[in-house]
């Protein structure tokens, strides 16, 4: 057997690994990762942008190839990095930079999760599909670690660099292109049987056609008969019950890496740690890389549900430490209590790595693929307005940092019961199968 033969399915996602690590920059530059003040409209018009990103993709992946969603997206980012490079200083244009990264962002996303999880095969679909996360993962590294190490000295601004990876990043998924094999599940959909079994040869090694194939061209073609017969209204009814469960998953996301969380670990460490101290911001953001690549490792071989849900307990468990710490202004002037708030936000970036690219591997098997773009876009925007709420809401001080922190935790230990019993394990199914694991209510299979 040909070593790794399914790395044409891993190398077909570059463009989009590009693209999401600008994504994972604006999104620590959202949550309070920038050297110079900024204001709450230039934090949250990133998020606004992939929301309109989202709706105008969700509409458009059934209809347009994957290769046109990257060069779109790829030159939204490449403008935006030009934008941030030659007008570091001027606020107006920043703000278009900041949308037009958002908006190349959410085009991205939605057909991301959806041709990923149709051109994986099924015993690499979580490891594929959880690249999304990894790399924004590794964006909100270099964005953090750069900020961190700032010298004020410098001549050139931190919106600049900020710029040049983002133009460098975006120019790197637009020449790579060509990377893209389109899905078999597209072509079956256009009843062009011959294009799909050419996608299905190029999607695995050796790249010549075998009977191994052919019987995947069936599979595929099956998923979207069976899909089609269901029909577009009860598909959508078949889809309620898994969206409802998958916009709380995936809302969730926009609580492991937070504006507050964000500030409280400037300030404990400040206070805990050392005024001068440069090493805890990088480190937080390490730790969460960590933690994804320890989950997509995983995901093919002990499951999803598990992972999450370690995540999910775990985080919970920090989180009323951090609260507690938090909720008493004594605190906030006693170096042992900020030094502990401190090392249980870095814990904290661990676990959510864990559960982070679980959100991204359930968008891609929890719908009826009719209706899947579209309730996919909705639970990204549900993300994205969290995000906008709490940064529109936000402010450190004593009442607000308790009320988040005890909201968070709550939140976190609501959904840890909840998914414990009706989030699905996917593990090595069909998305066929997967689809309607997610139809029924109550799961108590962990692996």
């Amino acid at each position: 057997m040909t070593f790794w033969a399914d790395r044409p399915q891993t190398i077909a996602v570059i463009p989009d690994a590009f693209i999401f690590l600008t994504s994972g920059m604006n999104l620590a530059l959202s949550l309070g990762w920038y050297y110079n003040s900024v204001s709450s409209h230039f934090q949250f018009a990133w998020f606004v942008g992939i929301i309109i990103g989202a709706l105008l993709s969700a509409g458009l992946t059934q209809i347009l190839i994957k290769r046109y969603f990257v060069l779109l997206s790829s030159f939204l980012v490449v403008v935006a990095g030009i934008l941030y490079t030659a007008c570091p200083y001027e606020s107006t244009v920043l703000l278009v930079a900041r949308y037009l990264n958002g908006i190349g962002t959410g085009l991205i996303t939605v057909p991301f999760i959806v041709h990923c999880s149709e051109i994986s095969a099924t015993a690499k679909r979580g490891f594929t599909l959880g690249l999304e996360q990894l790399c924004v993962a590794l964006g909100i590294f270099i964005q953090v670690t750069y900020i961190a190490l700032w010298d004020i000295n410098n001549s050139v601004s931190p919106t600049r660099v900020h710029g040049i990876f983002c133009l460098g990043f975006g120019l790197g998924a637009l020449g790579l292109a060509y990377l893209v094999i389109e899905s078999p599940v597209y072509y079956v959909r256009q009843a062009n049987d011959a294009e799909a079994l050419n996608s299905l040869t190029c999607l695995q090694l050796p790249t010549i056609l075998t009977e191994e194939k052919k019987l995947l061209l069936q599979v595929h073609k099956d998923y979207v008969t069976m899909n089609e017969y269901i029909g577009r209204g009860d598909s959508f009814i078949n889809g309620l019950g898994p969206l409802l469960r998958m916009i709380f998953y995936r809302g969730l996301l926009a609580f492991t890496f937070s504006l507050p969380y964000s500030m409280q670990l400037y300030f404990s460490t400040a206070m805990g740690v050392s005024n001068d101290s440069q090493w805890t911001s990088p480190f937080y953001a390490a730790i969460r890389i960590l933690g994804v690549l320890a989950a997509i490792s995983m995901f093919d071989i002990i499951g999803r549900k598990l992972i999450g849900l370690i995540g999910l307990l775990v985080m919970g468990g920090l989180g009323i430490g951090i609260a507690v710490i938090f909720a008493y202004m004594e605190n906030w002037v006693q170096e042992n209590p900020m030094r502990l708030a401190c090392v249980l936000l870095l814990v904290f970036q661990l676990f959510a790595g864990l559960y982070a690219p679980t959100t991204t591997v359930y968008l891609g098997e929890a719908f009826p693929m009719i209706v899947k773009p579209y309730f996919v876009a909705l639970c990204v925007c549900v993300e994205c307005t969290v995000h906008i709420v709490v940064i529109c809401t936000f402010t450190f001080n004593l009442h607000e940092i308790y009320v988040f922190n005890t909201f968070t935790y709550a939140l976190v230990f609501a959904c840890f019961l909840l998914f414990l019993f009706t989030i699905p394990e996917t593990k090595l199914t069909t998305l066929n199968d997967a689809q309607e694991r997610f139809r029924a209510w109550i799961h108590i299979k962990f692996m």
